[in-house]
């Protein structure tokens, strides 16, 4: 395995594959990635059941931020950070309705391939990574117009992709921004 390798697992169970991938950086100084997938096991009997929270996202985040076994004595962590995501289907036919900012942003990220950020409840979020610059803005009042203009000062990279419900109403930034509608361009882009 390379040292910048990224390791994906469909079947995580209790998270061996990401202690394995972890430890293996600590050894060697790697930087590789691990995707686990799974489900959460639960049925009709324990519908609360869920391995992937309560045992895989468990022991990776001790194993990586350290934690004290059995006996009381401190394990050192071996580094390193990983986001919990879970998934849910959204019908397509809401696809042509308003969606929630929080399904909105990861969507956007995703489609711009970039690490996962959590929607913090604000009127504007963006996220830039390497040439990649890309902005929401539920709102378009005051506030999110001024933390825009701040953010595209502060941006130095070519166009910023800036999301909006109302992109019309974007014009005066059309010399730095490609102003995009939602819902439109996920539609577009995760099929109607």
């Amino acid at each position: 395995m390379k040292p910048n390798d990224t390791v994906l697992d469909f079947f995580a169970g209790s998270g061996t594959t990401a202690h394995a991938v972890a430890k293996l950086n600590a050894e060697d100084g790697g930087n590789r990635k691990f995707i686990l997938v799974s489900s959460t096991e639960a049925t009709t009997d324990a519908p609360d059941k869920n391995l992937c929270r309560d045992v895989c996202s468990e022991r990776v985040r001790r194993v990586l931020g350290g934690y004290t076994n059995a006996k009381g004595e401190p394990v050192a962590g071996l580094g390193g950070g990983f986001a919990y995501l879970r998934t849910r289907r959204i019908p397509r036919h809401r696809l042509n309705r308003r969606l929630g900012h929080v399904e909105t942003w990861h969507a956007l990220q995703l489609m711009h391939a970039l690490p996962l950020d959590v929607w913090r409840g604000r009127g504007f979020i963006a996220a830039t990574h390497a040439e990649t610059a890309v902005a929401y803005l539920p709102d378009l009042d005051e506030v999110a117009i001024d933390a825009l203009h701040a953010w595209l000062e502060a941006w130095q990279g070519p166009h910023a992709s800036v999301y909006s419900w109302a992109p019309e109403r974007l014009h005066a930034f059309a010399a730095r921004i490609d102003a995009l509608p939602i819902p439109q361009t996920l539609a577009e882009r995760f099929g109607r």
